[in-house]
C-alpha cells in the first residue's frame, strides 16, 4: 500500500513539473486584451502594435512604455519609469514596443494587435 502511495505521488509530482514547465516556456502574446500592465518579452512580443483606440472618447486612451516596474520601495515618482506616453482620443493607434523596454501598460485604449513594421524608406530599414 505504501509502495503505490509513493507512486501516485511520484506520478503526481512529475505532472506537475511538466505543467509548470510548459506554462513557463509558453511564447509572450502577439495580441494584448485590454487595460493592464504587461511584461516585454514575458506577456507580450516587442513590435509595432495598433489599437483601435478608446470607446468612450470622454474617457480618452492612456499608455506608456516602462523601463522599470513600479514597487513599494522604489522612487516614489511613477513618471520616473517612464520612456514614452501618451494621453489620447485619436483614432487608430500605432505605437512601437522595443525589446529594451521592461512593460507596457494601457488604460482606455482597447485590444492592441501585433503588425508587421512599416519600412522607412530609408537605408537599412
Amino acid at each position: 500500500m505504501r509502495t503505490g502511495a509513493l507512486m501516485i505521488a511520484g506520478a503526481l509530482a512529475s505532472a506537475l513539473l511538466t505543467t509548470t514547465a510548459a506554462i513557463a516556456a509558453a511564447d509572450p502574446a502577439t495580441e494584448i486584451p485590454g487595460d493592464g500592465l504587461y511584461l516585454v518579452n514575458v506577456d507580450i512580443k516587442p513590435g509595432t502594435y495598433v489599437s483601435d483606440g478608446t470607446p468612450d472618447n470622454a474617457t480618452g486612451c492612456f499608455w506608456r512604455r516602462l523601463w522599470h516596474v513600479q514597487t513599494p520601495a522604489d522612487y516614489n515618482d511613477p513618471n520616473f519609469y517612464i520612456i514614452a506616453s501618451d494621453f489620447t482620443r485619436q483614432h487608430p493607434l500605432r505605437i512601437v514596443i522595443k525589446s529594451t523596454d521592461v512593460a507596457f501598460s494601457t488604460e482606455s485604449c482597447g485590444a492592441w494587435r501585433l503588425v508587421p513594421d512599416v519600412p522607412t524608406g530609408s537605408f537599412g530599414g
